[in-house]
């Protein structure tokens, strides 16, 4: 991929998902990352659809109406204080932009996702009864994180590979001593399991940068994540076994808690390097940023 089109998609992932809430800013980020790149907005379209499949526009509504996804399912917010977030100019516009995109309204698609968590609940009580297992209910706490500054390489595939992700991204400091490696490291994801199909998946291995510490790679991409209030809960486990710290998260104290998500990103946190992360555990802390 033309690594002008992957800074892009970087940049419209980083402000839609994490600081943008305005659904009307199409065009100014258009016209900001064409002069970035210095090329014209035609020139960027033509380039977005020969790499990406998708113009500007089209992936910047994509992401827009995941972030809208995760607010309906996640929280308890009303559809007229998320329409009223995400900067639209009515609850009836926001229904109609959800609807035309996802099929279903807000409500029917809050339902649903209800129905499913209650599905899966069921399932995993059944499978631990037949185990013999005990629940297990990491804890969840809430902190203020300051902005982090991190060198990043973006990935894309299977949502079950993540493992290889950071195989590969360890290959980009070959050259470096395991002891001088020394994080945190994070995985960062804009991508839950209920709203992604399991060929996609968009994830971030990224490593925090002491001051002075380079050169940077070259395939790598710098990423600043913001401060502020987080949700974190934290357990030892397999890249296969993570999903269920989501669950915790997202699907059992979410909706329960008087918080609504800040940002439709995810930040995996870990102390050590986690190769190997499909056959070995290694301890991970799952944040989400709320308000």
């Amino acid at each position: 991929m033309d690594p002008r089109i992957q800074y892009c998609i970087t940049q419209i992932e980083q402000k839609i998902l994490h600081d943008s809430t305005e659904h009307c800013a199409h065009d100014a980020l258009i016209q900001e990352l064409a002069q970035k790149i210095r090329l014209s907005r035609f020139h960027l379209s033509r380039l977005f659809l020969k790499d990406f499949q998708h113009s500007p526009r089209d992936y910047i509504h994509r992401n827009l109406m995941g972030r809208c996804a995760l607010m309906v399912a996640h929280t308890r917010q009303p559809p007229f204080s998320i329409a009223i977030d995400m900067g639209f100019s009515s609850q009836q516009a926001f229904t109609r932009a959800f609807t035309r995109y996802w099929g279903i309204s807000p409500g029917q698609f809050r339902q649903a996702h209800s129905c499913y968590i209650a599905k899966t609940n069921e399932s995993n009580k059944l499978a631990a009864d037949v185990r013999g297992l005990p629940a297990s209910n990491p804890r969840i706490t809430i902190r203020e994180l300051p902005p982090t500054r991190f060198w990043a390489v973006r990935y894309e595939g299977m949502s079950n590979q993540k493992y290889a992700c950071w195989n590969d991204f360890r290959k980009l400091f070959a050259n470096l001593r395991s002891d001088m490696l020394t994080g945190p490291f994070f995985g960062l994801t804009y991508d839950t399991p209920m709203f992604v199909p399991t060929p996609f998946m968009r994830y971030y291995c990224g490593v925090q940068v002491p001051h002075g510490f380079g050169p940077k790679p070259k395939d790598a991409f710098e990423i600043t994540l913001p401060g502020g209030r987080i949700a974190t809960c934290e357990a030892q486990s397999t890249a296969h076994e993570v999903t269920a710290l989501y669950g915790t998260l997202l699907d059992h104290w979410l909706p329960r808690s008087n918080y609504s998500l800040r940002a439709s990103c995810f930040a995996e946190r870990f102390e050590e390097f986690p190769l190997n992360w499909d056959a070995k555990s290694h301890r991970v802390q799952l944040n989400c940023w709320i308000q």
